[in-house]
This record gives structure tokens, C-alpha cells and sequence, in this order.
């Protein structure tokens, strides 16, 4: 069908026929090919739904046995992992940032279904989907002390923490109910205390060593330096910018005073 409208496409170019003709035979076609399909349209929505769902397959649910299938939340949009059994079973388990693929091999430790994952621009990983599954586990890391805390007379650590829900890291003070200190963590990599504080905003530089390396960062994002490095780097682009512009008139400016030029030569 498609070949055969491209035939019909080409022999309007050519002027062999019209548009108002192509038009009423492929509505021609479309009809023919509904009406073939119509009679059959049970069959056809449930191939498709068992080919979406076998895209979809992760495992089997531990609770219940039903099918474990990749879906998207309607209300974060974000994806994760629930029981076709669902309402009746609840089972769900969270995804981490990336591309997500069920695999066919068993996590070797606790037995669970695994997935790979591609971070953005980071190599594929396997992963258990069972945030409790001792593979995923993390330990605490002490970073440091809490500046909040300090500049009240009291000692409290700041704590490193992976939530084995929303499997996001993130260091809190071990008195956050009461300060609220706390900063986020990049979501992948090894991450390591230096012992050391950003001179800016007093919160502790960590080491988080990746694929790509290792790189200190102070987590706060609210941290006195980073704005300015933002503000610099505006400037420098604004900079950039003005000075290109300049570049482009002073040459426009150039080339037309050359018309000039030629223009009263060749009526000399």
C-alpha cells in the first residue's frame, strides 16, 4: 500500500494525475484494509496487548506469581516496577534514572528478577530489582559535622543515606528534625568523606568516583560559590556574544564601504 502511493505521488510531480484522485484512492485503500480488520478487532487488540505486555515483562511477583511489568506512574511519570495482579496484589518496587531492560538471569543473591541500566552517558549496569536485596545495600557514611548544629553549640554528624524506596542518596543531619540540614547526593558512584569543609558554605566536600573518574563536589546547592560561578559563566556567554556581534557589523560595515569603493571606480 505504501509502495503504491509513493507510485501515485511520484505521477502527480509528473502530472500524470491529480491530487483530488491520489487522495480519494488511498481513502479507497484505508476503507478496504478497516474493513478487512473491523471483523476482527477482539484478536487484534488482544495481540496487541500481550505483545505490550511481553515487552513489559520484568518477572514473577513473590506474593501472588502474576507477572511483574514495567509501568509508568500517572501520576509523577516517572517509571517503576507493579504486579499485573494489581489492585488485588500491591507489589511494586522502584527504578533508578535511565534506560531500564529486563533480563532473563536471576539475581544470584537473593533470587529476584534483574534489570540493566544505562545511566545517561554512563555504561550499563546489572540490578537487582529489590531495593532490600543485599547487592543494592549501602553503608551509612559519617561525612561530617553539621554546620547548622555547630553554630548552635551542639555536635551532630552528617550522615550519608541511600532510601531503599526511592533508592535516592542523600546526606541528612542525624538531629535533621530539628535543623533540617540536609543535601542531595549524584544518584551513581563510590562515594567517599574527605574530612574537609567548602570554605563558602561550610558543608563537607565529598569524593563520588564514577566511570568517568573521580570528582569532589560540595553538595549544597545553595552554596555562595556556585551562584557566582553561574553568574560568571553568564557573563562570560553575554561577553562572548557582544563581542561576535561587533565582529559581524564591523565587517558588514567593511564590505559595503568596498561597494562604495568599486561601485565609483567602475564609473571612473
Amino acid at each position: 500500500m505504501t509502495a503504491e502511493l509513493e507510485s501515485e505521488m511520484d505521477h502527480i510531480a509528473q502530472g500524470k494525475t491529480t491530487k483530488k484522485d491520489v487522495v480519494g484512492h488511498s481513502r479507497e485503500l484505508l476503507a478496504e484494509q478497516l474493513a478487512e480488520l473491523l471483523p476482527h478487532s477482539d484478536e487484534v487488540k488482544d495481540a496487541l496487548s500481550d505483545a505490550v505486555a511481553a515487552d513489559a515483562y520484568v518477572g514473577k511477583c513473590p506474593k501472588c506469581g502474576k507477572d511483574l511489568q514495567l509501568r509508568v506512574s500517572q501520576k509523577t511519570r516517572s517509571m517503576f516496577i507493579g504486579c499485573s495482579g494489581w489492585p488485588d496484589c500491591d507489589v511494586t518496587y522502584p527504578l533508578p534514572k535511565g534506560k531500564i531492560e529486563a533480563i532473563d538471569e536471576p539475581c544470584p543473591i537473593c533470587g529476584m528478577p534483574q534489570i540493566k541500566v544505562t545511566p545517561f552517558r554512563s555504561k550499563p549496569h546489572t540490578q537487582c530489582i529489590d531495593p532490600l536485596c543485599e547487592s543494592n545495600k549501602e553503608p551509612d557514611i559519617i561525612v561530617g559535622e553539621c554546620p547548622t548544629c555547630a553554630q548552635k553549640g551542639i555536635k551532630a554528624h552528617l550522615v550519608a543515606h541511600k532510601n531503599p524506596r526511592t533508592l535516592k542518596r542523600f546526606i541528612r543531619c542525624e538531629n535533621y528534625d530539628e535543623c533540617g540540614t540536609g543535601y542531595p547526593l549524584p544518584q551513581y558512584g563510590k562515594l567517599s568523606a574527605t574530612g574537609e569543609v567548602c570554605e563558602h558554605c561550610g558543608a563537607p566536600i565529598v569524593v563520588v568516583t564514577t566511570n568517568r573518574g573521580p570528582w569532589r563536589l560540595c553538595p549544597n546547592f545553595d552554596c555562595p560559590a556556585k551562584a557566582d560561578a553561574k553568574a560568571k559563566k553568564g557573563k562570560g556567554r553575554t561577553g562572548r556574544g557582544s563581542s561576535s556581534r561587533k565582529k559581524t557589523k564591523k565587517s558588514s560595515t567593511k564590505k559595503s564601504s568596498t561597494k562604495k569603493t568599486t561601485k565609483k571606480s567602475s564609473t571612473n
